[in-house]
């Protein structure tokens, strides 16, 4: 899972109206503009890219008639329940992978120590040697055993990783702080008053 490492991220979005931070934008062929993800798409594409900093200020530029009062305020609400719902469908994928496993591997720990069995019983029969090698200890019901094991222990301990990723991305995009600007306004959040501030929490 990566971890928070490294100084804040400033990221910045010009979208035309508020919305397109949840919606991507369709293409304007006249006027030669090709369609582009949703703002949450390019923040979460930009994290993809770094390791994950300490903290994360986004700040959008927005059409000045569409920078109205109380917007970032508006907005830091609308992601904190995007990120609030993606955290819980990822924590939800999780608990279902570790009943996965859990079930998986008391099936999985059965088969093996019935084919262990199975293999310590064939080393002490009269079958000749190249079968007893072969079916007996380290060979076939010993390889089908661990086989078996092996899907819930990848479950158990690999499946669940993106969604610990996920997590760690929403948690942090939940608490990044937002300002929202017109096209010509100054872009540096670490300016403080400006039109409109906000932070999810």
């Amino acid at each position: 899972m990566r971890k928070h490492s490294g100084p804040a991220l400033e990221l910045t979005l010009e979208l035309d109206e508020a919305d397109q931070l949840f919606a991507a934008r369709g293409p304007e062929v006249a006027s030669g503009r090709p369609p582009l993800p949703s703002g949450m798409q390019q923040i979460r594409d930009e994290l993809d890219v770094h390791a994950l900093p300490a903290a994360l200020a986004t700040v959008i530029v927005l059409p000045g008639a569409a920078v109205k009062p109380g917007l970032s305020g508006n907005i830091a609400r609308a992601v904190e329940r995007y990120c609030e719902a993606g955290i819980a469908r990822a924590q939800h994928e999780i608990r279902m992978l570790r009943q996965e496993g859990l079930r998986t591997l008391v099936i999985g720990l059965s088969l093996f120590i019935g084919f262990v069995s199975v293999a310590e019983a064939i080393v002490h029969t009269g079958l000749p040697s190249p079968l007893r090698n072969f079916f007996g200890e380290d060979g076939l019901f010993i390889v089908v055993g661990w086989v078996g094991l092996w899907y819930p222990i990848e479950t158990l301990l690999y499946s669940v990783r993106p969604y610990r990723q996920e997590i760690a991305v929403l948690r942090l995009v939940r608490g990044m702080q937002i300002k929202v600007c017109p096209a010509a306004w100054p872009r540096r959040v670490s300016q403080g008053s400006g039109t409109g501030t906000g932070r999810g929490t």
